[in-house]
């Protein structure tokens, strides 16, 4: 005669118990999921909308908004019927920056670049493969120039970008260029080659150029700011019509650009090279 297993019911618990942990987190997940789903454009959606886009039953999805609107972090307009983020989905978002030692560094120095550059003056970083826009300083001369807090752009084709890029580590380097690099015009750069040998210069001469790679008539001067180690945390730009910014311009922004980012760098325990003073203070006498 065979002992019975004792261990049996215990281990049915367990797989009861996981199956149910894992049901949790999948829940969890489509919750940030839908709010992802919510912070982009239209910004409103209905529930079918949100129930194809998330290939969740519908019942499934009106669960999901249901609990995101109990913690207060989503809302249904009364008149569409549609769901949209609320005000506490942005204070929470907005916790990044209250906590970011970079944003608080730069803060000022933004607002001073803006007197001293055309167009706007932008504050980003990396978020994951993307260009994460902190905050947008100045008048923009046309709405593609303006860039609300929490907007993302691709990473190889704009200044932001590719000033961070950089200066990152060759295996995140690696991961970027290994994936698809969209053409959004003409000038954008999609070669894995041709983008390794315009990060080697953007190194060598302390700025990137976007000349309009990411939106056509829209130029950018972007300048790392690099932690202790020297790897980019954030980066400092200035965007404005090709018109205002035309070839024989780039030197005199680039260095208002890098000078700022410099500031912003040695507020956070960066310290240059005396090569990299002497070329600033170089760039800053020609400037007047």
């Amino acid at each position: 005669m065979v002992a019975a297993d004792k261990s049996t019911p215990a281990r049915a618990r367990a797989v009861k118990k996981n199956a149910r942990r894992r049901e949790t987190m999948s829940s969890s997940l489509k919750c940030f999921q839908a709010m992802e789903l919510l912070a982009s454009e239209p910004y409103e959606l209905g529930l079918s909308e949100i129930s194809i886009e998330l290939a969740l039953p519908l019942a499934s999805a009106h669960r999901v908004i249901a609990t995101l609107c109990q913690a207060g972090l989503a809302e249904q307009d009364g008149a569409t019927r549609k769901y949209r983020l609320t005000g506490k989905a942005l204070w929470i978002g907005t916790g990044y920056l209250r906590r970011s030692d970079v944003y608080h560094a730069a803060f000022l120095v933004l607002q001073e670049t803006a007197k001293k550059c055309q167009g706007l003056v932008h504050l980003a970083t990396i978020d994951s493969d993307r260009v994460l826009y902190l905050h947008t300083v100045g008048s923009p001369s046309a709405l593609y120039l303006y860039a609300d807090t929490g907007e993302r752009r691709p990473m190889h084709c704009t200044g932001l970008g590719k000033a961070l890029l950089a200066f990152q580590p060759p295996d995140l380097v690696d991961r970027i260029l290994g994936g698809k690099m969209e053409k959004l015009t003409p000038k954008s750069i999609t070669s894995a080659a041709a983008l390794r040998e315009e990060l080697a210069r953007i190194r060598q001469r302390g700025y990137a150029l976007d000349d309009e790679e990411n939106a056509l008539g829209l130029r950018c001067i972007a300048a790392p700011i690099l932690d202790p180690s020297g790897r980019a945390v954030a980066a400092f730009s200035m965007s404005a019509p090709a018109a205002a910014l035309p070839d024989s311009a780039v030197d005199h922004y680039s260095a208002v650009v890098r000078e700022a980012a410099l500031r912003v760098s040695l507020q956070i325990g960066y310290r240059p090279a005396a090569s990299q003073l002497q070329s600033l203070h170089y760039a800053r006498k020609k400037r007047g």
